[in-house]
């Protein structure tokens, strides 16, 4: 499906930019505000953030709560969320320029490979540690095989789980491929989708909470998705998409590549497929966040709980949109607060709605003191920008355009040996040491403070 519906109007390819802009920035802002509230429950979030209100300036810059979780970050920054998600944009304009930009050029092989680089490398363009690394993908990619066939060790951890881990590490990384699919067609979308998520979770509620976000981003873009009915019309294409696949609605259906003995061809009983239109629908229909328990300490990491925060986002943007003296900046800073003031896997359920609430309103409508507060903002922009270029939303410049060194694996700077990474591990030791002794010394001042005022008073 072609991109002829740029054509119509300047306004139409300008606007259409804006939104995939707005996608990238609005999903790493979402991630870098969930993290001052990330694992925490309700209750704490308002105990240690009582104003609800957050900036990423450094004038005023909203201090993180103390504790071992976010010493490991700077305000500012996004987490491994956004890391996966720019792997998927380094791999498709790295791809992209060494393929004369004839195809969609998408490769989930290139993309199992940059995630593995990632796990111990870090983010390498920027020189980033690793952090935040979820279990499932943890086990995943670091065995031993994976690379010889991702989806079929993905395969086998999610047996060895009981066929019940369901968490949201592939849904947080997909929405830039909304971008990317803005001229295929919605067929070909979800298969982009599902190929992506699989190399780490092969479970079919993650595929079809994938397929759905990426189909609406690519929607929203296209001008195909304007309201609530619409949201809805995805919400049952992307689970009847799925679930008419065996491969996708039953993994196991799958005969993975090498002698994989761990792989049990026994199931549960009466049990063929983890997909359930009811619990899909309930979630993706959740009139309130409350209604998501998304504290919930033993299922925040549940990947229906993230879709669900987004879609609620999504449509709440849509009703808001229509009230009087209603600003977008305005819009998605009320809706990020107050999804991450609710806790649980914060950053990720904020990195997702960020996601499609970037896509709706645009990054000219994003909150400037977040946008221009986050770090590595311009860069981040820029390669967002290339990623529009490149999928043809923007207008294409004059000129040979060099090649980006950062679109590399190794980033251009070379992979770190053994050596380096063990200093960088230390460095990064002694940075959170740093940071407990300084708060350990302001607590005594503070306390010897108190005592001093006291024996005034006596006196």
């Amino acid at each position: 499906m072609a991109l002829n519906f740029l054509k119509l109007h300047p306004f139409i390819r300008a606007t259409a930019h804006d939104k995939a802009i707005g996608t990238i920035v609005g999903a790493a802002l979402g991630d870098s505000i969930g993290l001052y509230t990330e694992f925490l429950p309700r209750t704490e979030c308002h105990r240690a953030y009582p104003s609800g209100k957050f900036s990423l300036l450094e004038a005023g810059k909203t201090p993180f709560r103390a504790d071992s979780h976010r010493d490991k970050f700077d305000a500012g920054d996004w987490t491994d969320d956004t890391d996966q998600s720019l792997l998927l944009i380094l791999s498709y304009l790295h791809n992209f320029s060494n393929s004369n930009g004839n195809s969609l050029v998408v490769d989930a092989s290139d993309i199992a490979l940059r995630i593995n680089i990632w796990i111990t490398q870090g983010l390498r363009c920027l020189d980033r540690p690793p952090l935040g690394i979820g279990q499932t993908i943890g086990r995943v990619v670091l065995d031993a095989e994976y690379l010889k066939d991702p989806e079929g060790v993905a395969l086998n951890i999610w047996v060895k789980s009981n066929r019940n881990a369901a968490p949201n590490g592939s849904l947080m990384r997909t929405h830039p491929l909304g971008v990317m699919c803005v001229g295929k067609s919605l067929e070909e979308t979800f298969t982009v989708a599902a190929s992506v998520g699989r190399v780490t979770h092969v479970d079919p509620r993650c595929v079809v909470s994938c397929c759905l976000v990426v189909g609406l981003v690519r929607g929203i873009l296209r001008g195909e998705v304007v309201s609530e009915a619409d949201v809805d019309d995805l919400v049952e294409k992307a689970y009847v998409w799925v679930d008419a696949q065996d491969e996708l609605k039953d993994p196991e259906s799958r005969k993975p590549e090498g002698d994989w003995t761990e792989i049990s061809a026994s199931r549960p009983a009466g049990e063929e497929s983890r997909l359930n239109i009811e619990e899909y629908r309930k979630h993706c229909n959740a009139r309130d966040f409350r209604e998501l328990q998304l504290d919930d300490s033993q299922k925040m990491g549940y990947v229906y709980k993230c879709l669900g925060s987004a879609i609620l986002c999504l449509r709440s943007a849509m009703r808001l949109g229509l009230q009087p003296n209603s600003t977008g900046d305005e819009v998605f800073e009320t809706l990020i607060t107050e999804l991450i003031m609710e806790g649980g896997d914060a950053d990720t359920n904020a990195c997702v709605s960020g996601a499609l609430l970037g896509a709706w309103l645009g990054h000219s409508r994003l909150p400037t003191n977040w946008k221009d507060g986050i770090r590595n903002s311009k860069w981040l922009f820029q390669k967002a920008q290339k990623l529009s270029l490149r999928a043809g939303i923007a207008e294409s410049s004059s000129g040979v355009e060099e090649k980006d060194p950062d679109t590399a694996v190794d980033g251009g700077r070379g992979m770190l040996n053994k050596m380096q990474l063990e200093r960088r591990e230390r460095d990064f030791v002694m940075m959170i040491l740093e940071k407990q002794n300084k708060r350990q010394q302001a607590v005594r001042q503070e306390r010897a403070g108190k005592g001093v005022a006291l024996n005034k008073w006596f006196r």
